[in-house]
């Protein structure tokens, strides 16, 4: 039933989009999203595919971008309050290193996914235009439009930090795991 839902809503979304026509380009409501591939913070190969949930929130990071470091804590708090229900919060770290991604994990007690790619093939293939940037993702990791909680408008990128462990971001994640 969940996913029925969460299907209606992104045709739904796809249909409200005035964005959307022939020879549109980009990432756009409904697409499957590209499977992002790089290394944990152990060298090891990991995929975004991999991550298995009902929703995902991608976040695209550096640790040279002062704004990603200050949200580190409240993307932290989202995963710890909604993991157990089936949300993702993964990192996708761009254009940095292992040992600097290592450093920012242990410094900050991050335990979601992180996805360190140092090719930033991530970022061409989502077109991230700068950091931190955000997607919202369904259980079959197609992008969905969101209401964005910091002005209240859908989206399917959201540009920019978050106050992710904030009470509009928790009635957010409800309402899209309703």
């Amino acid at each position: 039933m969940k996913l029925v839902l969460k299907r209606v809503l992104v045709c739904t979304a796809l249909l409200a989009c005035t964005s959307c026509s022939d020879g549109r380009s980009g990432i756009n409501p409904g697409d499957k999203a590209p499977n992002v591939k790089g290394v944990d913070e152990d060298n090891g190969p990991v995929a975004l595919w991999d991550v298995k949930g009902d929703l995902f929130l991608l976040n695209f990071w550096a640790t040279w971008c002062a704004p990603c470091m200050e949200e580190l804590p409240a993307l932290q708090s989202l995963h710890t309050k909604f993991q157990a229900r089936g949300v993702q919060v993964v990192g996708i770290a761009v254009d940095d290193t292992v040992e600097n991604v290592k450093e920012a994990v242990r410094r900050y007690g991050i335990t979601y996914p992180i996805i360190i790619d140092n090719n930033a093939q991530s970022k061409r293939a989502y077109q991230v235009k700068g950091f931190p940037e955000s997607f919202v993702l369904d259980g079959e990791h197609r992008v969905m439009v969101v209401t964005d909680p910091a002005d209240g408008t859908p989206q399917t990128r959201l540009w920019g930090p978050r106050e992710w462990d904030s009470p509009r971001v928790g009635a957010l994640v409800n309402s899209l795991l309703k």
